[in-house]
């Protein structure tokens, strides 16, 4: 029952917002107290709802709360393969803001290194550097696709690459 209220809200807060040139997907929704204080088992239940706006506001409400978040790692990576660009981004600015993440999620989160989305190459890049300057040991894999990233066609992707290196020690001029 919250999750189909969260879902229209969303929804309705969408509709009345959307003016020609308008990017639903861009805008991070205020949500009313009453649904910002939902639970986060409601929100997890979001991850998997069909509608691309209420997925991506609930990613957005764990961003605000990563140790939350942190519960709900599994479901925020599966959505870094989502169909929709919006959502593969905001996963992995989700999952760049937890803290103490086991070994594997530098390599998950790297797919996004090879992303069609530019906006998701720069997601990416950013939060590995924040991800492997916080790890205790450093994916060598991972390290080795973020260096890939430095040669990236967007001049964006290629400094944020580059600046991650430099926050781990690994870039060399």
């Amino acid at each position: 029952m919250n999750l189909e209220k969260l879902a229209g809200v969303v929804e309705e807060l969408i509709v009345q917002l959307d003016y020609p040139g308008f990017e639903p997907r861009s805008l991070k929704l205020g949500l009313p107290e009453e649904l910002q204080t939902m639970s986060a088992k409601t929100f997890a239940s979001a991850l998997g709802h069909e509608s691309v706006y209420v997925k991506l506001a609930a990613l957005r409400w764990f961003q605000e709360r990563p140790g939350v978040a942190k519960s709900h790692l599994a479901a925020i990576l599966g959505l870094i393969d989502s169909s929709d660009e919006w959502v593969r981004m905001e996963s992995i600015r989700a999952v760049e803001k937890m803290w103490k993440l086991p070994p594997h999620v530098g390599g998950v989160v790297s797919k996004g290194l090879t992303d069609q989305s530019v906006e998701v190459r720069k997601a990416t890049a950013k939060a590995l550097g924040k991800i492997l300057k916080r790890s205790v040991t450093k994916d060598a894999l991972v390290i080795d696709a973020l260096k890939q990233a430095t040669q990236d066609s967007n001049v964006d992707v290629r400094f944020k690459a580059q600046k991650a290196l430099r926050n781990i020690g690994e870039f060399v001029v």
